[in-house]
């Protein structure tokens, strides 16, 4: 079973340059359908990226693929960096994919046998690459994630620093998963209620006043429904300052329907580095992607997959060129 993962940081734009499409002409076409224009067409997609680690070109080629069709390559200087957060998901038993823009049309010019040819281009919606995979594991137990939309402030993280520094990536910033839980806040004269972000399961600050009266009654919905409420954060700063923004829509924005059938989770998603030490949040690996061994080659052990940095033996048979090493399971 292919289990996707929609990688983080995903803006809506779509940047990222993809290579080789000339190669997949007749496959970028096929994906534009029936009503494809001669003089253009786009179209939106989910695209997965697949790393190759025995790509005779470049070991860390990952290879822009939808539905069965290979439609390029992620440039050689950018696969090699995103080349390993990808080939993490993919051993966890994950498919990466984003959104990809796909544009095609006839070419204008004129081959020799005076037929037009099919020019088309693909681009992703990539964030960088350590943008792409949150920093920390999922909650443990039945939580629901809020839509994505406006950046909010917490605040106080300065009192909770200890906790918040062993996150703190080495380029600055890095998503998280946190949840939100609604606390009494007690004052000199009287108490009031906020919401508390967390971040597994430690604090990590509040919400304002006004926001959290804004989000208590849908964390209260949720709670009724017997899920907790989380939802992404970006974490920046170093150990000894950091900031937490959470990354939601308002809660005016959420609809009926939303509400009536919130997409719940159950703690299985990936993580660039899984918290040691808390029970019930290891996720079990589901192999989703096989590896195939092109002929020649001694066959490898069941489910086994190319660790990052590997290399085949000099002395097999080099793969055809049109070999696909991962085939879904």
């Amino acid at each position: 079973m292919i289990r996707p993962f929609d990688l983080w940081g995903q803006r809506g734009w779509c940047n990222q340059e993809v290579v080789g499409e000339s190669n997949y002409a007749k496959e970028i076409r096929g994906v534009l359908g029936a009503d494809f224009k001669p003089y253009g067409s786009e179209v939106e997609k989910d695209v997965r990226l697949i790393p190759e680690p025995t790509n005779r070109f470049d070991p860390h080629a990952v290879r822009v693929v939808h539905g069965e069709q290979t439609l390029g390559y992620l440039p050689k200087d950018q696969a090699k960096v995103y080349s390993p957060p990808l080939t993490a998901l993919v051993n966890q038993g994950w498919t990466p994919q984003v959104r990809a823009r796909i544009w095609g049309r006839q070419d204008e010019n004129w081959d020799g046998r005076r037929r037009p040819q099919f020019v088309g281009s693909v681009a992703l919606d990539l964030a960088d690459p350590h943008m792409i995979v949150p920093a920390n594991m999922p909650p443990a137990d039945l939580h629901v994630m809020l839509p994505q939309g406006r950046a909010v402030q917490v605040t106080g993280e300065e009192k909770h620093m200890t906790h918040l520094a062993q996150l703190v990536s080495p380029q600055g910033e890095c998503w998280i998963y946190v949840t939100l839980h609604q606390v009494e806040q007690q004052r000199a004269r009287s108490t009031r209620t906020l919401v508390e972000v967390r971040v597994n399961g430690e604090p990590a600050g509040t919400l304002s006043p006004a926001t959290s009266a804004e989000m208590l009654p849908v964390l209260a919905h949720l709670s009724e429904l017997g899920m907790l409420t989380a939802a992404r954060a970006v974490l920046k700063g170093n150990r000894v300052k950091a900031d937490v923004t959470l990354n939601v829509c308002k809660a005016s924005s959420l609809t009926d329907a939303w509400l009536d059938a919130p997409p719940a989770a159950e703690g299985a998603r990936p993580a660039q580095q899984p918290t040691t030490g808390s029970p019930g949040r290891d996720v079990a690996p589901v192999q989703q992607w096989r590896f195939v061994v092109p002929p020649g080659w001694p066959p490898p052990p069941p489910g086994w997959v190319p660790p990052q940095g590997w290399r085949p033996d000099p002395s097999w048979p080099p793969a055809p060129d049109d070999w696909q090493f991962w085939v879904g399971a």
